[in-house]
C-alpha cells in the first residue's frame, strides 16, 4: 500500500474506533528501532490500515466471506498466518519502513523544502482538526499522526533524491523519455456497438447493414495516409456515428411511446413538440457551434505491467483486451484497422499514431509527467532499497504493547468505509 494511501485511509477512519484506552506507561511505545522509540499511536494507526488490507485480501480470496464479522475474519488465514498475526506483522513492517525512511532521509542530509514544509503543516493542521477526537479516543496522539504524515513527504523527497532526472542514481531524461515512448501508445478508437435502439443485439439483415456501415467508415479512413487527415476523418466518423446512435435511440423511444397503453389497454399516444416562433410568427432555429480541442478524441494507453503472481482476471485492459492486444502487438502507425471485441459485441475502428509528435513541454512531456514516469520506472528499485534499510535496523518489539493493541478490539461500527 502506498504511503499516501495510508494517510488517505485515515480520513475514512475518522469516525472509527471507540474502545481502546489511552496508552499506559509500559505500552506507550510499540517498539524501539535503533534505540529510538516508536509511539504506540503509530502502531495503532498502522494496525488499522493493516486490518483493512486483511479484509480486502480475504474478500479477494473468497467473495462469499462475511468480512463484516470480526469473528469470521479472525478465523481466517493469510499467507500461512492467522489473520491476527498477518495484521500485526504488516503493522510492524509499516513502522519499520517509516523508521528506515526517516533515518535515511537524515543521513542523506535532506530537509523538506519551504514549499513542501508549508504544504505539510497546512495539511497536518486541517487533518488533525478534523479527526482529533477520533484519534485521541484511541490512543493516537497528534505527534503520532504528525510523524506518519511527515514520513510520507520524506518518502517522496527521498525517492526523487535518488531517482529523479539527474538524481543520485544518475537517471537521465533520455532514459525516462525512451521508457515512456516504449510503454505507451497514442491512439484513437471508435466503438461501434452492434445493438439496436433498445440495446438488443442486432441479427439478420439489421446486423449485416450495421457491419456494412462499419466497413464504409473503415474504407473512408483506410485510404488516407496523412496523420492529420486521418484524425480529422476519424473525428467526422465519430460525429456521424454518434448522430446515428441518437437517431436510432430516438426512433426506438418513439415507437415504444406510439404503442404504449394504459392499465386498461388504451393507447396513450405520443407527445408532440411545436416549433418556437417569434412575435412576428417566424420560426426560430438555434445553431450550436462546437470546437474540438486538438487531440480531444485521442487516448494515451499504458502497457500493463504484471508479475508472476498477477491473475489474468485481476488485470484491466483499456479499452478491452482485444483492442489492447492489437495496439501493442499488431498496430502500425497511421494504419487503421477494425477490431472485434466478442465480449462487448462491438467493432472498434482503431488507429495508432506517433506519440513522439506530442512529446513537447507544452503538450505531453511536462515536468509532472516526467516525475510520474520516473515513479513507474523505479518504484520497485526504491522498494528494494527500502527493504535493505529495514533489514539493517536494530528492532526490539514491545510484546506487551502489541498484545494490548489488538486490532480485533477496535470498534469499527461507525466506520463508513467498512
Amino acid at each position: 500500500m502506498s504511503n499516501f494511501k495510508r494517510i488517505a485511509a485515515a480520513a475514512a477512519a475518522a469516525t472509527m474506533l471507540s474502545s481502546l484506552a489511552a496508552c499506559g506507561s509500559s505500552t506507550a511505545n510499540a517498539l524501539t528501532i535503533n534505540g529510538e522509540p516508536i509511539k504506540a499511536g503509530v502502531y495503532i494507526y498502522y494496525s488499522y490500515v493493516a486490518y483493512g488490507e486483511a479484509v480486502q485480501t480475504l474478500s479477494e480470496q473468497n467473495a462469499e466471506l462475511d468480512t463484516t464479522d470480526d469473528e469470521v475474519v479472525k478465523k481466517q488465514n493469510i499467507d500461512g498466518m492467522s489473520t491476527l498475526e498477518w495484521i500485526q506483522d504488516k503493522a510492524l513492517t509499516y513502522c519499520k519502513e517509516q523508521a528506515a525512511v526517516v533515518k535515511q532521509f537524515k543521513e542523506e542530509g535532506l530537509t523538506l523544502s519551504e514549499e513542501t514544509a508549508a504544504e505539510f503543516n497546512s495539511t497536518m493542521e486541517s487533518f488533525w482538526a478534523e479527526n482529533q477526537e477520533s484519534f485521541e479516543s484511541n490512543g493516537i496522539s497528534e505527534s503520532s499522526i504528525h510523524d506518519i504524515m511527515e514520513y510520507t513527504y520524506m518518502t517522496s523527497d527521498l525517492f526523487y533524491h535518488y531517482y529523479n532526472i539527474d538524481g543520485k542514481e544518475g537517471v537521465t531524461e533520455d532514459e525516462v523519455y525512451d521508457y515512456y515512448v516504449d510503454n505507451t501508445a497514442r491512439v484513437q478508437y471508435i466503438a461501434f456497438n452492434s445493438v439496436d435502439g433498445n440495446g438488443e443485439a442486432l441479427e439478420g439483415n439489421a446486423k449485416t447493414k450495421f457491419e456494412n456501415m462499419v466497413d464504409d467508415y473503415f474504407s473512408a479512413v483506410e485510404k488516407l495516409s496523412d496523420e492529420k487527415k486521418i484524425e480529422d476523418k476519424m473525428n467526422e466518423v465519430k460525429e456521424e456515428y454518434n448522430a446515428y446512435v441518437t437517431s436510432v435511440s430516438e426512433q426506438a423511444a418513439a415507437e415504444a411511446a406510439a404503442t404504449a397503453t394504459d392499465e386498461e389497454g388504451n393507447l396513450i399516444g405520443t407527445t408532440t413538440t411545436e416549433a418556437t416562433t417569434t412575435s412576428e410568427g417566424e420560426t426560430t432555429e438555434t445553431t450550436t457551434t462546437t470546437t474540438t480541442a486538438p487531440y480531444a478524441n485521442e487516448s494515451i494507453i499504458a502497457k500493463v505491467t504484471t508479475d508472476e503472481d498477477t491473475k489474468e482476471e485481476d488485470v484491466t485492459y483499456s479499452p478491452n483486451k482485444a483492442v489492447y492486444d492489437f495496439i501493442f502487438e499488431e498496430a502500425e502507425l497511421n494504419k487503421p484497422e477494425v477490431v472485434y471485441d466478442e465480449e462487448s459485441n462491438s467493432h472498434y475502428l482503431v488507429v495508432r499514431y506517433d506519440i513522439e509528435k506530442r512529446m513537447t513541454e507544452d503538450d505531453l512531456w511536462t515536468d509532472s509527467l516526467k516525475r510520474g514516469v520516473v515513479s513507474a520506472m523505479y518504484n520497485d528499485a526504491f522498494q528494494d532499497k527500502l527493504d535493505g534499510w529495514v533489514e539493517a535496523l536494530d528492532v526490539k518489539v514491545n510484546d506487551a504493547a502489541i498484545k494490548r493493541y489488538d486490532p480485533f478490539e477496535i470498534d469499527f461500527s461507525n466506520d463508513q468505509a467498512k
